[in-house]
């Protein structure tokens, strides 16, 4: 019977420790070394996501079937370099909506001064753009799949949107409560007065004339030129 060694176990039981904890998501540092990492994948039981990070898998399992279930934890872990960051526009409306499948293209701002594009694993990519005003406040933590996110809080997807067409976007408005006050405090940093009155004309025409009002009364505030 072949011995194993003491490096082996050393890679063998750090798999079996992080499998049964559940933290399938792990980066280069956490590996005991690079002996352990390098087995670990020679023997079919670690994907490379991108280079310094790896999935912790099962050996023969099919790399749809592993990947697909840990991509938003491998999201929250990529993005710990980018602190503070929030998911934006489209994707986080239709996270509000309930829709928590996986994103051809996902779009994160950060308060860093870095603009990356992450390639993953079937094509899917992490656009990252810097956000000089980024502010915790616009922001809020939730979770998909035991991962820790931060989404743009609603009133922010709201004001940020320049695509306000479709079922999802009439949906987001109908069915979503909106601080009317932190909305003013975001139009009055960066007003865009055309983009709020089709808002404005949008939510009347689809019954929200509660939301139709508050916007009118931010612009009439806030906007010399109207």
């Amino acid at each position: 019977m072949r011995k194993i060694s003491k490096a082996a176990k050393k890679a063998y039981s750090f798999w079996k420790d992080k499998a049964g904890e559940k933290e399938h998501i792990v980066s280069g540092r956490d590996f005991p070394d690079e002996y352990a990492r390098k087995l670990l994948q020679q023997q079919d039981l670690v994907f490379t996501i991108k280079r310094g990070l790896y999935l912790l898998k099962n050996k023969g399992d099919a790399p749809g079937t592993f990947f697909y279930p840990f991509y938003w934890p491998a999201v929250a872990k990529l993005m710990e370099a980018y602190q503070p960051w929030s998911i934006e526009k489209e994707i986080a409306l239709n996270i509000y909506l309930g829709d928590e499948s996986i994103p051809q293209a996902l779009k994160i701002r950060t308060g860093r001064n870095v603009k990356h594009i992450l390639g993953l694993p079937f094509g899917l990519k992490i656009y990252i753009r810097p956000d000089p005003a980024f502010e915790e406040k616009t922001r809020r933590q939730i979770k998909i799949s035991d991962a820790k996110l931060y989404i743009d809080l609603p009133e922010k997807v709201l004001l940020g949107l320049r695509r306000r067409k479709g079922i999802n976007f009439i949906s987001f408005i109908k069915g979503m409560k909106f601080d009317r006050r932190f909305m003013e405090i975001l139009y009055a940093e960066n007003p865009k007065p055309v983009r709020v009155k089709e808002l404005a004309k949008i939510a009347k025409r689809i019954g929200r004339a509660d939301l139709a009002a508050q916007l009118g009364e931010i612009l009439k505030e806030y906007t010399i030129y109207r």
